[in-house]
């Protein structure tokens, strides 16, 4: 059966575009290193965790995550699903100074707001990326492309962004940098530090812990914490093994270490999380459960926005008005 999942490259901007619509599960803890993240809540309750923001989303919630930004969601009722988004943090090259990286913790819809025009437009735009995407063909790249663009001078002129990082374009520091998330993939259940990391790297200690912050916008110790408990996460949902046996399996010191990050980032405890499992939503690390592209949430909602967000778009702000507020 085909899935509700499509993706697009544009080459010459340097932008991927990913746009799929599914179930939510029980969380799942990741960050995108150079992606921003655009989710819609299509049917349900979801609860979000966007960096230490806990949010409780319903129908046609909007949220965008920049890079770098831990996030993770889990269902908060039967049937939750979403339509999410994912582009290239490049998106954005032709509206910042070169380099950085935006970040809209503004954009985050409530039950006060979510039906402002300003969602209504967002929610409008990713349902036809969605479509373009979805039917392909020779004029797939050029829609996408303008498509993208008016949502990024949406966000721009309408969610008040805010400088969240800086990327080096040195392809050959990037590179660099993948190799040292690969080897902290490797060895985040082993005692890591940022020496061992500059060894393996063969480049001294500042050097790796500043190309370290510039690619991934948090420090070692914080990254390597996120993929402990991205994998510690994981166990706690699929096994029955004891929480201080997860622990240390996954590179952490003691079973008060990993509750107080539980708490820090989830605002409950492992075992409070556990119990609130329902077997029938659990997936393995990062599986996805994707809709079918004839979904009937799926199909109502995007002609829902697609006609909504037609009649709204006369009155969004133009290119002109955002060159004007710089």
């Amino acid at each position: 059966m085909d899935s509700a999942n499509y993706e697009l490259d544009l080459p010459r901007e340097n932008i991927h575009i990913r746009c799929f619509a599914h179930n939510i599960m029980n969380y799942r803890y990741h960050w995108h290193v150079d992606d921003y993240e655009l989710s819609i809540l299509l049917y349900g309750v979801q609860s979000y965790c966007r960096g230490s923001e806990n949010s409780l989303l319903h129908e046609d919630d909007v949220i965008l995550t920049a890079p770098g930004n831990g996030h993770a969601s889990m269902t908060q009722a039967a049937d939750t699903c979403a339509l999410v988004l994912h582009f290239s943090a490049a998106a954005f090259k032709p509206l910042v100074k070169k380099g950085v990286v935006y970040q809209f913790p503004s954009c985050r819809s409530t039950d006060a707001d979510r039906s402002e025009p300003r969602y209504r437009v967002i929610r409008f735009y990713a349902s036809q990326l969605f479509r373009i995407l979805q039917q392909g063909g020779p004029y797939a790249q050029l829609a996408a492309k303008a498509t993208l663009e008016l949502l990024t001078i949406h966000l721009c002129t309408q969610f008040e962004p805010k400088n969240f990082n800086t990327l080096p374009e040195d392809l050959e520091r990037r590179a660099i940098a993948r190799r040292l998330l690969e080897y902290v993939e490797e060895h985040y259940t082993s005692k890591l530090t940022l020496e061992d990391l500059a060894d393996y790297a063969q480049y001294n200690r500042t050097y790796v812990s500043t190309l370290f912050k510039q690619i991934v916008g948090i420090n070692f110790h914080e990254y390597l914490t996120r993929v402990r408990f991205q994998h510690a996460l994981n166990d706690l949902a699929i096994t029955n093994d004891n929480l201080t046996d997860i622990a240390l399996r996954n590179g952490f010191a003691d079973l008060k270490t990993f509750n107080a990050r539980f708490r820090a980032t989830l605002q409950r405890t492992p075992a409070e999380y556990r119990a609130s499992l329902s077997p029938d939503r659990v997936v393995d690390g990062m599986t996805r459960r994707f809709l079918a592209p004839d979904d009937p949430i799926l199909q109502k909602k995007l002609a829902e926005y697609t006609h909504i967000g037609i009649c709204l778009l006369y009155t969004s702000p133009s290119p002109r008005d955002y060159a004007a507020s710089r």
